[in-house]
Protein backbone atom coordinates (compact mmCIF):
# COMPACT_ATOMS: atom_id res chain seq x y z
CA UNK A 1 0.00 0.00 0.00
CA UNK A 2 1.28 3.36 -1.02
CA UNK A 3 1.92 6.18 1.82
CA UNK A 4 -0.62 7.96 0.93
CA UNK A 5 -3.06 5.48 1.95
CA UNK A 6 -5.65 5.12 4.62
CA UNK A 7 -7.20 2.22 6.03
CA UNK A 8 -10.87 4.43 5.74
CA UNK A 9 -9.49 4.52 1.93
CA UNK A 10 -8.18 1.05 0.94
CA UNK A 11 -12.51 5.31 -7.51
CA UNK A 12 -13.70 5.04 -8.27
CA UNK A 13 -14.20 7.41 -10.17
CA UNK A 14 -13.77 8.46 -9.35
CA UNK A 15 -13.70 8.85 -11.75
CA UNK A 16 -14.84 6.70 -12.19
CA UNK A 17 -15.95 7.06 -13.50
CA UNK A 18 -11.87 7.14 -17.05
CA UNK A 19 -13.18 5.70 -19.63
CA UNK A 20 -10.95 2.93 -21.02
CA UNK A 21 -9.58 -0.66 -20.77
CA UNK A 22 -7.12 -2.76 -18.71
CA UNK A 23 -5.58 -5.78 -19.16
CA UNK A 24 -2.15 -8.22 -17.59
CA UNK A 25 -0.33 -10.86 -18.29
CA UNK A 26 -1.58 -12.76 -15.74
CA UNK A 27 -5.63 -11.96 -15.74
CA UNK A 28 -7.49 -15.17 -15.15
CA UNK A 29 -9.43 -16.71 -17.71
CA UNK A 30 -13.34 -16.61 -17.45
CA UNK A 31 -14.23 -17.26 -13.72
CA UNK A 32 -16.84 -19.61 -12.53
CA UNK A 33 -19.99 -16.98 -12.04
CA UNK A 34 -21.32 -16.44 -8.54
CA UNK A 35 -24.12 -15.19 -6.66
CA UNK A 36 -23.16 -12.11 -4.37
CA UNK A 37 -22.69 -12.64 -0.75
CA UNK A 38 -24.78 -10.34 1.53
CA UNK A 39 -22.01 -8.05 1.67
CA UNK A 40 -18.10 -8.17 0.45
CA UNK A 41 -15.75 -5.99 0.76
CA UNK A 42 -12.53 -5.44 -1.82
CA UNK A 43 -9.89 -3.82 -2.02
CA UNK A 44 -8.96 -2.13 -5.74
CA UNK A 45 -6.38 -4.35 -7.35
CA UNK A 46 -4.58 -0.82 -8.94
CA UNK A 47 -2.88 -3.37 -11.48
CA UNK A 48 -6.21 -4.22 -13.25
CA UNK A 49 -7.83 -0.67 -13.01
CA UNK A 50 -7.63 2.56 -14.88
CA UNK A 51 -8.76 6.41 -13.72
CA UNK A 52 -8.59 8.80 -16.62
CA UNK A 53 -9.29 12.25 -17.27
CA UNK A 54 -10.13 14.37 -20.20
CA UNK A 55 -10.95 18.14 -21.15
CA UNK A 56 -11.11 19.74 -24.31
CA UNK A 57 -8.01 21.37 -25.70
CA UNK A 58 -8.44 24.89 -27.96
CA UNK A 59 -12.08 23.60 -28.36
CA UNK A 60 -11.42 21.26 -31.39
CA UNK A 61 -9.93 18.28 -29.66
CA UNK A 62 -9.69 16.18 -26.46
CA UNK A 63 -6.90 15.91 -24.22
CA UNK A 64 -7.01 13.05 -22.06
CA UNK A 65 -4.65 11.98 -19.18
CA UNK A 66 -4.79 9.25 -15.88
CA UNK A 67 -3.77 9.10 -12.57
CA UNK A 68 -1.13 5.95 -12.41
CA UNK A 69 -1.26 6.45 -8.42
CA UNK A 70 -4.35 5.24 -6.54
CA UNK A 71 -6.36 2.83 -4.03
CA UNK A 72 -9.54 2.08 -2.67
CA UNK A 73 -12.52 -0.28 -1.89
CA UNK A 74 -15.62 -0.67 -2.06
CA UNK A 75 -18.49 -2.83 -0.23
CA UNK A 76 -20.79 -4.66 -2.92
CA UNK A 77 -24.14 -6.15 -0.99
CA UNK A 78 -27.02 -7.51 -2.63
CA UNK A 79 -29.23 -4.65 -1.24
CA UNK A 80 -27.47 -1.45 -3.27
CA UNK A 81 -28.47 0.81 -0.13
CA UNK A 82 -25.55 -1.37 1.93
CA UNK A 83 -22.96 -0.60 -0.41
CA UNK A 84 -20.21 1.64 -0.28
CA UNK A 85 -17.09 3.22 -2.11
CA UNK A 86 -14.11 4.82 -0.85
CA UNK A 87 -11.23 6.10 -2.57
CA UNK A 88 -7.89 7.97 -2.45
CA UNK A 89 -5.53 9.74 -5.73
CA UNK A 90 -2.23 10.84 -5.40
CA UNK A 91 -2.48 14.17 -7.21
CA UNK A 92 1.24 14.29 -8.29
CA UNK A 93 0.98 10.81 -10.21
CA UNK A 94 -1.06 12.88 -12.97
CA UNK A 95 0.05 10.89 -16.47
CA UNK A 96 -0.61 13.12 -19.43
CA UNK A 97 2.07 11.63 -21.68
CA UNK A 98 4.30 15.32 -21.46
CA UNK A 99 6.64 15.76 -18.72
CA UNK A 100 6.20 19.45 -18.83
CA UNK A 101 2.62 19.31 -19.15
CA UNK A 102 2.79 17.09 -16.05
CA UNK A 103 4.82 19.59 -13.64
CA UNK A 104 2.35 22.04 -14.88
CA UNK A 105 -0.25 20.13 -13.91
CA UNK A 106 1.39 19.40 -10.17
CA UNK A 107 1.75 23.02 -9.98
CA UNK A 108 -0.48 25.79 -8.20
CA UNK A 109 -2.05 26.50 -11.62
CA UNK A 110 -3.97 23.22 -11.30
CA UNK A 111 -3.72 20.20 -8.61
CA UNK A 112 -1.32 22.21 -6.28
CA UNK A 113 -0.18 18.80 -5.17
CA UNK A 114 2.32 20.13 -2.21
CA UNK A 115 -0.63 21.66 -0.65
CA UNK A 116 -3.74 19.37 -1.95
CA UNK A 117 -1.75 15.95 -2.07
CA UNK A 118 -4.77 13.84 -2.41
CA UNK A 119 -8.01 13.61 -4.09
CA UNK A 120 -10.66 11.65 -2.40
CA UNK A 121 -13.92 10.30 -2.74
CA UNK A 122 -16.03 8.95 -0.24
CA UNK A 123 -19.61 7.63 -1.20
CA UNK A 124 -22.99 8.94 1.00
CA UNK A 125 -26.36 6.78 -1.23
CA UNK A 126 -25.73 3.82 -3.83
CA UNK A 127 -29.12 3.22 -5.56
CA UNK A 128 -29.68 0.92 -8.50
CA UNK A 129 -29.95 -2.74 -9.27
CA UNK A 130 -29.09 -5.15 -12.23
CA UNK A 131 -25.58 -4.38 -12.33
CA UNK A 132 -26.80 -0.72 -13.02
CA UNK A 133 -26.26 1.64 -10.05
CA UNK A 134 -26.11 5.91 -9.53
CA UNK A 135 -23.68 6.36 -6.60
CA UNK A 136 -23.95 10.14 -5.05
CA UNK A 137 -21.07 10.83 -2.93
CA UNK A 138 -18.12 13.98 -1.73
CA UNK A 139 -15.36 14.60 -3.96
CA UNK A 140 -12.49 16.51 -2.29
CA UNK A 141 -9.94 18.10 -5.06
CA UNK A 142 -7.75 20.76 -4.70
CA UNK A 143 -9.03 21.46 -0.94
CA UNK A 144 -12.82 21.69 -1.46
CA UNK A 145 -15.45 19.03 -1.18
CA UNK A 146 -18.39 18.79 -3.62
CA UNK A 147 -21.11 16.09 -4.29
CA UNK A 148 -20.72 14.33 -7.22
CA UNK A 149 -23.10 11.68 -8.76
CA UNK A 150 -22.05 9.10 -10.97
CA UNK A 151 -23.59 5.86 -12.89
CA UNK A 152 -21.54 2.90 -12.48
CA UNK A 153 -22.16 -0.30 -14.95
CA UNK A 154 -21.02 -3.70 -13.04
CA UNK A 155 -19.03 -5.70 -15.41
CA UNK A 156 -19.22 -8.73 -13.91
CA UNK A 157 -18.16 -11.06 -10.03
CA UNK A 158 -16.88 -14.09 -9.94
CA UNK A 159 -14.49 -16.60 -7.96
CA UNK A 160 -11.67 -16.82 -9.94
CA UNK A 161 -8.37 -18.71 -9.84
CA UNK A 162 -6.88 -15.21 -8.23
CA UNK A 163 -9.44 -14.99 -5.59
CA UNK A 164 -13.17 -13.49 -6.23
CA UNK A 165 -13.57 -10.35 -7.96
CA UNK A 166 -15.55 -7.85 -9.08
CA UNK A 167 -15.50 -5.20 -11.64
CA UNK A 168 -17.13 -2.09 -12.14
CA UNK A 169 -17.03 0.93 -15.18
CA UNK A 170 -18.43 4.41 -15.22
CA UNK A 171 -17.79 8.35 -15.52
CA UNK A 172 -18.99 11.69 -13.97
CA UNK A 173 -18.35 15.31 -15.15
CA UNK A 174 -17.36 18.23 -12.78
CA UNK A 175 -16.97 22.38 -13.54
CA UNK A 176 -13.27 22.20 -11.90
CA UNK A 177 -13.62 26.09 -11.75
CA UNK A 178 -15.99 25.07 -8.67
CA UNK A 179 -13.16 23.47 -7.27
CA UNK A 180 -11.16 26.72 -7.36
CA UNK A 181 -9.46 25.44 -10.58
CA UNK A 182 -9.44 28.15 -12.91
CA UNK A 183 -6.35 28.87 -15.07
CA UNK A 184 -7.00 28.98 -18.76
CA UNK A 185 -10.79 28.10 -18.37
CA UNK A 186 -10.98 29.66 -22.18
CA UNK A 187 -8.40 27.12 -24.23
CA UNK A 188 -9.12 24.45 -22.00
CA UNK A 189 -12.93 24.85 -20.76
CA UNK A 190 -14.44 24.24 -17.88
CA UNK A 191 -15.81 20.45 -17.85
CA UNK A 192 -13.67 17.63 -16.61
CA UNK A 193 -14.34 13.91 -17.55
CA UNK A 194 -13.58 11.51 -15.23
CA UNK A 195 -13.87 7.44 -16.46
CA UNK A 196 -12.64 4.53 -14.64
CA UNK A 197 -12.69 0.59 -14.85
CA UNK A 198 -11.60 -1.04 -11.51
CA UNK A 199 -11.65 -4.09 -10.24
CA UNK A 200 -11.22 -5.43 -6.92
CA UNK A 201 -10.50 -8.78 -5.02
CA UNK A 202 -12.57 -9.49 -2.08
CA UNK A 203 -10.24 -8.85 0.97
CA UNK A 204 -10.82 -12.30 2.36
CA UNK A 205 -9.40 -13.89 -0.72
Amino acid sequence: MTPFARPLLALALASSAALVAFTGSTSAGPGTPAPPAAATSYGVDMGHSTLMFRCKHLGVSYQWGRFDAFDGSFTLAEDAAESKVEMVIDAASVNSNSKGRDDHLRGPDFFNVKEFPEITFTSKQVTGAGGKYSIKGDLTFHGVTREVEMEVLKVGEADTRMGRRAGFEGRFKIDRTKFGVETYSDSLGTDVTMTFAVEGIAKDS
